[in-house]
């Protein structure tokens, strides 16, 4: 409760900044309208803070509080009623007795009617109007689609009118609360014809088209919540609801962790029960747990050397039968367990009837659900649901081969004698979970107070009468979509009927489902999930949406299962990464004393997008293992002369040596000593250009700053001249500021430094802080002078026998169209690239046959200097090109187009 309440005052103090208990209006801008995002993890409790912030705002005086409580009617009613019992402290039946403290909008009586979705029924003026007048605060939790923002945008222009407002002697506070944020309030540009994000800011502007609140006494502030903030950090700045003056990131209670300085997880002393299990304990606790690791993976079947098309499908059918095996048998066996537990041995049962709602949920500890996830289409939901049914009737491997009736589809009612003839066919597999269980349950242990029981294999008897006596009796299948014929919603509410109360229906129900389930509603117990879904180009915001088996697992995690194919389980895991990647800079900006608004870092991967919300590029953070610097200097004199006089003063520092190849020709010459990664940086950063001076502003410099803050390293990474700042003239991967920014990046990294989200060049799919990684040396880098044939103009290098080599200049001048000369394909000839192995005789020796290739880890990088001829200008110019080693940082920014 600390983290939570300490997470929520840092939240309102910046949406509702005051002074001396008054409203700071200087804080906000010249819109009056302050906007900012939350970032927490998917079913970590995110409408939990929301509804701490809702109250500490409402303690701070606010006059109106608004909750967009997502898309879906489903989820209005949600929240409604977590708002009704959680911040009102009331229920449908006693909320009017507080009507003198606060009006909440729609009433209890509204919501609850037929016609409920009906925005004009539940916004009542003259309860409003009498709210106003008495000063009570007003409540309004609608949902977040375009009819009631219209409507409501209406309400308030009708109740709190420009007479009201001229006529107080103080601000009127509106604060707007927007659950699900990235889902429907993001405006991919300014062409866009999306309504929603529009509407939303008309709530305080009265005008689609207008940002700025509708009166100088209007204060707003727009506070965005969601799980996936990529789309709303890379969407147009031009949207109003993008968020400009503060970021916060939630934590999660977890094993480590502090609440000062904040970290991702805070220490949680209740015990594992209490834990957020997410990525950490999913993807990374048990990964090397075998049969007991909580994520179960198979390897998509490809196409094999004289495979037809025919045969590869059907291998892939095959995998999918047998993945839909492993799960059922995990989720029905881990349901069997759970039964005998005490207190557990009428959970599922739902013919049996209670007298009182008390016994009825005494009776129901809990539900025990799994998720079927097999693609975006609601036709595959449907055929999955039947192959569950097929399933339970076939014998094991004919699973194709059954043909259900029309009735049997519809109903999807799994025979209980089916699933008997089942277990009997093939018993040992089923009887192997109990050892599986029991290994989670000791890969476990180490957790503070676990209260997993052990689990013998024993004990099968009475888990196999279980499964035919309790289990199967009770299993239901259900489809959840946008389907008419699907069903809502999950119901884990205690149900009645005629003949009295019962446990709540899907206490044990498999679920099949896509898009309906990736926000917001949450699947209670779910213990087995079979994720088949696959896309051409993930999106790592949709996909994050979708891992439902994230949550508050703690008192049944050992049953715990996700089946999914290897491929996308490493997506999970790199999604993962870069998602801590992005609160640890946010964190480290709330723990920081300099105030810094504007979106946080967002990366995605060479074969995922951060979001396909709104277009964004790829910048990937190294430069590559060859990356040439060919700009020159061919407009300003005075600049050009600047950067021949660096390779002058350099030449007057160390020893330089001739550089010949094994036949005796001299190729340059070479400074004997390497000099380290940050003396490299310093001299790059010294060339100077007149059409190429990054702006600090642009975000492709800006990304270094965030560099800065998620590492905690205090030197600027990035500086470029700031002479006549302006856009790039190059590409990141040219830029002579950017790749010094890199290697000091680099050289910072070096040692013991964890650095979430990033990967070495040479191992993507290891994080950088694992141990090999972090204790790599930084390499150094010998400075060499390529020989030409022209005669260097400037007297002082051509008494030291530089000599200038000639390169064809782009059309503008500004740039060389290319920069290596020639080229080695292995042997005993090495090109320019590799020219300094003659020299320093690392081996082996890199070959370029096919293409650029890096230098091996552990051996020296390279930049070589080409003074390039130029008869036609007043002096020769300077181009460099880099040889970089395998091992340094890497990963892939996602920057607004």
């Amino acid at each position: 409760m600390a983290a939570l309440e300490a997470d929520a005052r840092y939240v309102v103090e910046r949406a509702l900044p005051s002074v001396d208990g008054a409203l700071d209006e200087a804080a906000w801008p010249t819109s009056r309208v302050r906007t900012g995002m939350v970032v927490g993890s998917v079913q970590s409790g995110k409408t939990a803070s929301m509804l701490g912030v809702a109250a500490l705002a409402l303690d701070a005086g606010v006059d109106l509080l608004i909750l967009l409580a997502g898309t879906r009617v489903s989820l209005w009613l949600q929240t409604y009623e977590r708002l009704l019992a959680q911040l009102d402290g009331s229920t449908p039946e006693n909320a009017y007795r507080r009507r003198n403290q606060r009006l909440i909008l729609p009433q209890p009586a509204d919501i609850l009617h037929e016609q409920r979705a009906d925005p004009a029924r539940y916004l009542q003026r003259p309860m409003a109007r009498q709210a106003l007048k008495a000063g009570r605060p007003i409540v309004c939790v609608v949902p977040k689609e375009d009819d009631h923002l219209i409507m409501l945008r209406r309400f308030l222009a009708d109740v709190v009118t420009q007479d009201v407002l001229d006529a107080r002697d103080r601000p009127y506070a509106m604060v707007l609360l927007d659950d699900e944020a990235d889902d429907a309030s993001v405006l991919d540009s300014d062409r866009s014809q999306k309504l929603t994000p529009r509407l939303i800011a008309s709530l305080w502007s009265g005008d689609p088209d207008e940002a700025t609140t509708r009166h100088p006494n209007l204060l707003a502030t727009y506070v965005a919540y969601t799980a996936t903030p990529q789309a709303n950090f890379l969407q147009a700045t031009h949207n109003p609801l993008s968020p400009r003056d503060f970021n916060a990131a939630l934590r999660t209670p977890g094993a480590i962790g502090s609440l000062e300085p904040r970290s991702l997880s805070y220490a949680e002393l209740a015990g594992v029960r209490s834990y957020y299990c997410g990525g950490e304990i999913f993807y990374e606790k048990l990964r090397h747990a075998g049969t007991g690791a909580l994520c179960q993976t198979s390897l998509f079947p490809d196409l094999r050397p004289g495979e037809s098309e025919a045969e590869l499908s059907a291998r892939r059918d095959t995998l999918r039968w047998n993945m839909l095996s492993d799960a059922m048998r995990c989720f029905l066996v881990g349901a069997a367990v759970r039964s005998l537990q005490p207190g557990w041995d009428a959970a599922y049962d739902h013919d049996r009837r209670y007298i009182t709602e008390a016994d009825a949920r005494q009776a129901a500890p809990g539900p025990h659900t799994m998720l079927i996830h097999p693609s975006a289409r609601k036709e595959d939901h449907f055929s999955t649901a039947q192959d569950i049914v097929r399933w339970a009737l076939a014998e094991p491997g004919k699973e194709a081969d059954i043909e259900l009736d029309d009735e049997v589809s519809e109903l999807l009612v799994v025979p209980r004698d089916a699933l008997a003839r089942r277990l009997s066919l093939e018993e040992d597999q089923w009887s192997a979970w109990l050892a599986r269980f029991e290994a989670t349950r000791i890969g476990l242990a180490s957790l503070p107070h676990t209260p997993y029981q052990p689990i013998s294999p024993a004990s099968w008897p009475q888990v196999r009468a279980a499964l035919v006596d309790h289990v199967f009796p009770n299993l239901r299948v259900r489809v959840l979509n946008s389907d008419p014929a699907s069903d809502d919603r999950p119901r884990f509410e205690v149900g009645e009927d005629e003949a009295g109360f019962h446990v709540p229906p899907d206490s044990l129900s498999i679920f099949v489902a896509g898009n309906v389930l990736s926000r917001g509603l949450t699947l209670e117990g779910l213990t087995t999930s079979l994720f088949l879904r696959g896309a051409a180009e993930p999106a790592a915001d949709t996909q994050m949406q979708m891992q439902r088996w994230f949550g508050y697992r703690g008192d049944f995690l050992p049953f715990c299962r996700v089946f999914t194919y290897e491929d996308q389980l490493q997506l999970f895991r790199r999604y993962h990464v870069n998602d801590n990647a992005l609160k640890s800079e946010i964190i480290s900006v709330m723990d920081g004393d300099d105030e810094v608004s504007g979106p946080a870092l967002v990366l995605q991967g060479a074969s995922f997008v951060a979001t396909s919300k709104v277009e964004a590029r790829k910048v990937p953070l190294s430069p590559g293992p060859r990356p040439s610097i060919r700009l020159v200097e061919s407009e300003d004199d005075d600049l050009a002369r600047h950067n021949i006089q660096l390779a002058v003063d350099l030449l007057g520092d160390g020893e330089w040596v001739p550089l010949k190849d094994d036949n005796g020709l001299e190729r340059g010459i070479i400074r004997s000593e390497p000099v380290s990664a940050r003396a490299l940086a310093d001299l790059l950063d010294g060339l100077r250009y007149s059409h190429h001076d990054p702006d600090l502003g642009n975000e492709l410099s800006q990304r270094w700053d965030h560099y800065a803050r998620l590492l905690g390293i205090d030197d600027p990474l990035f500086s470029p001249p700031m002479r006549n700042s302006q856009g790039y003239g190059t590409e990141p991967q040219s830029c002579p500021y950017s790749i010094a920014a890199y290697l000091r990046l680099w050289a910072s990294l070096t040692g013991d430094h964890s650095a979430p989200g990033f990967y070495p060049t040479d191992r993507p799919e290891v994080p950088w802080n694992y141990s090999d990684t972090m204790h790599a040396s930084m390499p150094d880098f010998y400075l060499a002078f390529r020989h030409g044939q022209a005669q260097a103009r400037d007297p002082r290098l051509a008494a030291l026998g530089i000599r200038a080599v000639t390169r064809d200049r782009n059309a503008s001048g500004a740039a060389l169209q290319t920069l290596w000369g020639t080229r080695g394909y292995g042997g005993s000839y090495h090109g320019d690239e590799l020219v300094d192995y003659y020299y320093h005789r690392t081996t082996p020796v890199p070959s370029i046959q096919g293409g650029a290739s890096w230098r091996p880890r552990g051996h020296p990088g390279l930049a070589l200097l080409h003074v390039v001829s130029a008869p036609e200008l007043p002096t020769d110019l300077l181009a460099i090109g880099l040889g970089l080693p395998h091992g340094g940082p890497d990963h892939i920014a996602a920057l607004r187009t």
